[in-house]
């Protein structure tokens, strides 16, 4: 049953006609009502059979004015002023509901390596300036408005830290880890046109999305268990294609297991098939670990001193960045094919973006002056001895786990999909994984395995608000001169942290040493061939 309802906005001459059905939801018709005076409407008046205004402000109340107006089929509705929601406000009052979406979801991320714990408010005013690094870092162009100078010293500090020497090194802060995967893979498809790239399984995608890219052949080598590359597979794989050069992807630290590739066992087994230095390419996929392998000097370590080509590392992981950036650093020899002159720039395009966030190398810059390195060296003993306590208190309470040594990356079995998306857990096939970084205290570890065993034995209750929210999802377009709606903005917490934590505090937990088990666990690395 449709009717005809006449809405009259006090503020403005006319009226405007819409129609709708008898079973609208009271949310619904004034999204209708609100679409019709180009406002937010919250509640509405209406004219009865004896022309007073009556307001309407729930659904029992919009279900009268139907049954009053059922034989004739239309009403007329009043939107006052004072009971419409400006568009300005509504923008406001978005951004606050989205801000504390953010807030509450922050606190539940576990699956994913990005160090949520940081602190850019003294640099804040520069997000009102236009920062574009475009072009190469080392040759300033005509835009003015850059960060070069950050851009250039934050290189210098991850060349240090991996030890290729001052003139000798090339490099840019990139938008994410990936970049850096095509970059270097980019400068060795151009070094060794006919050559074949070879990655473990348990690579990154966008190693292989950037052999789609280039249109490069590649052999996906094997991974052990504990996600390490198998590298008597990959002496086999070499062997079988000697004629040909070989462009090598170490992982330091795997995206599931947190497994890091030994490149002393990959540089053994290309000499040991007979490549010479010419016939390879060795980059290191270091997006989380390249940054924290240095402060764990006890492990075998990956820098320029061996025969590598290239390493990148992401910026938002673990040093902490509110927008996705990385780092590659390269040696110079690598860009000889890539590098073209671009009059328009009065620079030189060796990157693969053109215009480049020039943000991002301050927050980068910040982040490590402003801690230094005796503050990232205690973070990454931080990181370990609280991804041990993880493993420890699931092993304990009868999770299968496994902790690969110099690893902060716990894996476990999935959990139910509910308990995933809660805790932002990152899956593959029947195993799931939670990232220790910074962020992760141990009131959050305990929290989580608590839940995590609820979870197992079916009594854990889901949160009510799990799916992201959609605040421009009903954005009505209007016409000219007129403004936007917004409609179906929710983002409103369901549960309190004194509701989250009741349960927590029940059964306190004992940590002891993980007893034998059948799962891949605790994982000491042998000695690689």
């Amino acid at each position: 049953m449709t009717y005809l309802v006449k809405v009259d906005k006090t503020w403005a001459d006319g009226l405007v006609k819409v129609r709708v059905d008898r079973g609208i939801t009271f949310e619904k018709f004034l999204d209708v009502v609100g679409d019709a005076v180009g406002m937010k409407v919250e509640k509405v008046k209406y004219l009865d059979e004896d022309g007073d205004k009556v307001l309407v402000s729930n659904q029992e109340q919009l279900d009268v004015v139907f049954d009053e107006f059922e034989d004739k089929k239309r009403f007329k509705v009043i939107v006052e002023e004072e009971q419409a929601v400006s568009h300005d406000e509504l923008i406001t009052e978005v951004l606050t509901e989205y801000r504390a979406y953010l807030e509450d979801r922050s606190k539940f991320h576990f699956g994913y390596p990005y160090n949520l714990h940081y602190d850019h408010q003294e640099i804040f005013d520069v997000m009102q300036y236009s920062i574009n690094n475009l072009g190469d870092p080392f040759v300033e162009s005509n835009y003015g408005v850059h960060s070069r100078k950050f851009e250039l010293d934050v290189l210098a500090y991850f060349a240090e830290m991996w030890k290729i020497p001052e003139g000798s090194y090339w490099g840019y802060v990139t938008s994410c880890g990936t970049e850096g995967n095509l970059h270097s893979i980019l400068c060795a498809r151009e070094m060794h046109p006919t050559g074949i790239l070879y990655a473990s399984r348990d690579s990154h995608y966008s190693v292989f999305k950037a052999c789609g890219f280039y249109r490069m052949e590649y052999r996906m080598i094997n991974s052990t268990p504990t996600g390490e590359m198998d590298y008597e597979h990959l002496a086999t794989e070499l062997a079988k294609n000697k004629g040909r050069h070989a462009i090598v992807v170490a992982n330091i630290g795997t995206t599931v297991k947190g497994a890091v590739d030994s490149v002393d066992s990959i540089v053994g087994k290309l000499q040991g098939t007979g490549y010479t230095e010419e016939e390879w390419f060795i980059h290191c996929d270091g997006a989380l670990y390249a940054l924290m392998l240095p402060f764990m000097r006890e492990f075998e370590q990956v820098d320029f001193t061996k025969k590598i080509h290239s390493m990148c590392v992401s910026g938002h992981k673990f040093l902490g960045c509110p927008m996705p950036c990385g780092v590659v650093i390269c040696r110079k020899e690598n860009l000889t094919n890539v590098t073209q002159e671009v009059e328009y720039l009065n620079s030189v395009d060796t990157t693969i973006m053109g215009s480049r966030n020039g943000h991002a190398p301050i927050f980068l810059w910040y982040s490590l002056q402003k801690g230094g390195t005796e503050s990232l060296k205690a973070k990454v003993k931080l990181c370990h001895a609280n991804a041990r306590l993880l493993y420890n208190l699931l092993r304990d309470r009868g999770v299968e786990a496994m902790l690969n040594e110099r690893s902060t990356t716990v894996v476990f079995d999935r959990p139910p999909e509910p308990f995933v998306k809660h805790w932002q857990l990152a899956c593959m096939g029947d195993i799931a994984h939670v990232v220790v970084m910074p962020n992760v205290t141990v009131e959050k570890i305990v929290q989580f395995v608590e839940e995590l065993v609820e979870a197992r034995e079916g009594t854990w209750v889901p949160y009510k608000k799990e799916a992201p929210p959609t605040c421009f999802g009903n954005v009505q377009p209007k016409a000219a001169g007129e403004k936007h709606i917004f409609h179906s903005v929710s983002f409103k917490k369901k549960r309190t942290p004194e509701q989250l934590n009741e349960s927590f505090n029940k059964n306190p937990m004992k940590t002891k040493s993980p007893p034998p088990s059948p799962y891949v666990a605790y994982a000491k690395r042998p000695n690689a061939a």
